[in-house]
């Protein structure tokens, strides 16, 4: 498959979760989108970047998922990420609440480089906001190995057919 011939089938496909997805199909589509996602970004808006995000959602999601058959994997691997926000949202509350409740707001320094340091440190001094920083980073680190095991490992692997065991496929000869 050519870059053009994967661009219409995601675009063709954008509802189709059953079937297959090829090697070239999956990483086409990829690359259509990561090319026209650095060209939009240069919209001051940003409106075109939204309008473009939502239009190839349904898609994405559509040759991932094929991909994922197409591997010998579950679509359900599209969710791991998922659990990831937890924590994340919990870091978020709780950094929030105690910077509410101890009065932080912008207006403690004067903008030298000095004064910020001297707040980050004072921050950091307080054990409720490293605790929210560190759910907040392990978090993001949890998602970022996950979105890459499903996104760029997983739709690396081989085609496997029904022969080879995978038995989201059909068989060839039935």
């Amino acid at each position: 498959m050519d870059f053009v011939g994967a661009i219409k089938a995601g675009f063709k496909n954008y509802v189709n979760f059953r079937g297959t997805a090829t090697l070239p199909e999956y990483w086409y589509w990829v690359l259509f989108t990561f090319l026209v996602s650095l060209v939009i970004s240069f919209d001051p808006t940003g409106t075109l970047g939204v309008v473009f995000a939502f239009g190839t959602l349904l898609p994405s999601l559509g040759v991932l998922v094929r991909r994922l058959r197409d591997a010998g994997f579950s679509w359900l691997w599209i969710l791991t990420p998922i659990p990831g926000l937890i924590p994340f949202i919990n870091g978020l509350i709780v950094l929030f609440t105690e910077l509410y409740n101890r009065g932080i707001d912008g207006s403690i320094w004067d903008g030298t480089q000095s004064s910020i340091n001297a707040f980050v440190t004072e921050l950091l001094a307080i054990p409720e906001i490293t605790y929210a920083l560190g759910l907040i980073l392990i978090s993001l680190l949890y998602f970022l190995f996950t979105s890459l095991l499903v996104n760029i490992i997983f739709p690396t692997r081989k085609s496997k057919s029904f022969e080879d065991g995978n038995k989201r496929v059909a068989p060839k000869n039935p």
